[in-house]
């Protein structure tokens, strides 16, 4: 493990008081991309846009044109050179993780490296520091207290669903987080509509993510011969009294601006998800 980053031990107790399915807001949206490169979103509650505050943070996601950001890849580290540049971001200020489809988060500290340890997501409150995983049909979830101005960035995967929660919790231990307080955003993944799994992997996901109780906020978990990565973060978010939900409706198989392993092959386009400064994400297209 690299000096100056934290890793902490997880708890397995629930977060919050809960929320009821009616109390959840939830607000779809399509990505626009307003340069070649990135589609910014923002956070939203109670239906407007969190753009405003002393350190405002935004959200993005790269496009397939961008190239693969995977440092597997030799052309990896030019690539995300090449989009810090384009958003105006020292490459000093982005932070990643090596990622490994785990439920690891990590919490930034004053001091950390930039590139981090084996995990799959990141807790910050560093002023102008910018998070960063990659993806590939597997979710981004993005998530922002807006009391704090705390905010998380992990990769999803099947595997590794549940890191929301593991996020959620650390920003708690660390900045008393109240669910109530959170925006979360579930980025572009591959959807249930193109996502059909072995027998095995259903019972397993849905014994894991399901449930006689509790609210189901995009419906079941698994869907015919399909897992909904979306709806299995969006009921453990929901259920740990998150209420505040915007979900990209595009999936990364079907569109072809978006990198898709299942899709793509082995040679696949690993996607930047960026969560940071808005004055950087947020001005996307003021260059290009």
């Amino acid at each position: 493990m690299l000096p100056n980053w934290t890793r902490p031990l997880h708890k397995t107790d629930a977060l919050g008081a809960g929320a009821k399915a009616g109390d959840v807001q939830l607000y779809p949206f399509h990505l626009v991309f307003q340069s070649p490169s990135l589609a910014y979103f923002p956070f939203i509650m109670d239906g407007a846009a969190l753009t405003e505050g002393k350190n405002p943070i935004g959200c993005g996601i790269s496009s397939r044109s961008a190239g693969t950001m995977s440092l597997r890849d030799p052309r990896g580290r030019f690539h995300r050179q090449r989009l810090y540049t384009s958003l105006g971001l020292d490459p000093m200020q982005v932070f990643t993780c090596t990622q490994v489809h785990s439920r690891e988060v990590l919490a930034l500290e004053a001091d950390s490296p930039c590139e981090g340890p084996q995990a799959d997501g990141m807790i910050s409150r560093e002023p102008g520091a910018c998070l960063m995983v990659t993806v590939a049909d597997c979710l981004p979830v993005y998530l922002y207290d807006t009391e704090s101005g705390g905010f998380a960035l992990v990769h999803s995967g099947w595997k590794g669903t549940g890191i929301a929660l593991n996020a959620l919790k650390l920003m708690e231990a660390r900045w008393h987080t109240r669910p109530q307080g959170v925006a979360a955003v579930l980025g572009p993944c591959i959807g249930a509509c193109c996502y059909p799994v072995d027998a095995a992997r259903r019972r397993a996901f849905d014994q894991d993510f399901g449930g006689p109780s509790g609210a189901y906020p995009l419906g079941p978990v698994v869907k015919g011969p399909a897992l909904d990565l979306q709806a299995a973060n969006a009921r453990l978010l929901v259920n740990a009294g998150v209420r505040h939900i915007a979900l990209c409706k595009d999936c990364t198989f079907t569109d072809e601006r978006l990198g898709s392993f299942r899709r793509e092959g082995p040679a696949y386009t690993a996607m930047a998800a960026l969560a940071g400064p808005l004055s950087c994400l947020g001005s996307a297209g003021a260059s290009n």
